[in-house]
């Protein structure tokens, strides 16, 4: 397939052209595990399933979009139907097939890897962190510091996955974030055991190869800043052939092998595939 064979397959299997909203939650569910990794909501080449609600690419919030009230209903309820979720990519919020949750806890919890993101944290992070480990909990609304800074340090400590945030309704009628150490988490509890017979490079191998094959097709800068580990084996992966690459000007794009293609670098020619459009491009 070409390049442009594959973004016309993204946006198709994304459920974004043609159009085919999801009407509820069992059928946003049923989506997730087909996908087998889906943004909650944000902007990145993998599905994002505010997007797969409404059936189009949402500029924006979705809490400003006309589809608001049917995209809160049914991301309050996704849940029910047996999906995962936590904030493994970049941070952000993502749904994922409960097959992948022993291997996203083992790289959450090795902890030679927790080690080396504690040494990368900023200082009102590692304050924050401190805190949060020898308390076992702290309140966002209740902890010294500047709003602004404290929150970009609380969300740095859960793009490094060391701890887990969820949101509070308060006595007063607001939201505040209440911050745990990872390891204490129910998600981590649930899958520890099952994590630890996992090898750490494999677990890394598993959320690589299902995040791309998610994706369909996207750019290598920005798979390689999808999780906590970096690149990890992509570059091994793809000289074994399990990935394969595509170099369009300057843009380097990965997308999942197939026997019909070779490993490695794969041109497309001038004359033969247009470049493909980006997502955000007008005329999708």
């Amino acid at each position: 397939m070409t390049l442009d064979d594959l973004q016309i397959l993204r946006l198709r299997l994304h459920r974004l052209d043609p159009s085919r909203p999801l009407r509820d939650a069992r059928a946003a569910a049923v989506f997730v595990r087909e996908r087998g990794m889906v943004m909650e909501s944000g902007r990145a080449s993998l599905p994002v399933l505010t997007e797969a609600i409404a059936g189009r690419q949402i500029r924006g919030s979705w809490m400003a979009d006309r589809e608001v009230f049917r995209i809160y209903g049914i991301l309050g309820n996704i849940q029910k139907y047996g999906v995962t979720s936590a904030p493994i990519v970049g941070g952000k919020e993502t749904l994922f097939s409960p097959e992948l949750s022993p291997f996203i806890e083992r790289v959450a919890g090795d902890p030679s890897r927790q080690e080396q993101s504690r040494a990368t944290l900023t200082p009102l992070a590692r304050e924050l962190l401190d805190g949060v480990e020898r308390t076992g909990e702290v309140r966002m609304d209740r902890w010294p510091g500047p709003p602004r800074a404290a929150r970009a340090a609380r969300l740095l400590l859960m793009r490094q996955l060391v701890v887990w945030s969820r949101s509070m309704h308060t006595e007063r009628g607001y939201h505040t974030a209440v911050v745990i150490p990872w390891r204490a988490s129910a998600f981590s509890s649930r899958f520890t055991r099952r994590a630890a017979r996992i090898e750490y490079e494999r677990a890394q191998r598993v959320l690589l190869q299902a995040a791309i094959r998610a994706a369909v097709v996207a750019p290598e800068r920005e798979v390689r800043g999808w999780f906590v580990f970096g690149a990890g084996p992509l570059d091994t992966m793809i000289d074994e052939g399990r990935l394969q690459r595509f170099q369009v000007g300057r843009t380097t794009w990965l997308a999942p092998a197939t026997r019909a293609a070779p490993a490695g670098v794969l041109r497309e020619r001038a004359g033969r595939s247009r470049p493909a459009r980006r997502r955000g491009d007008r005329g999708r």
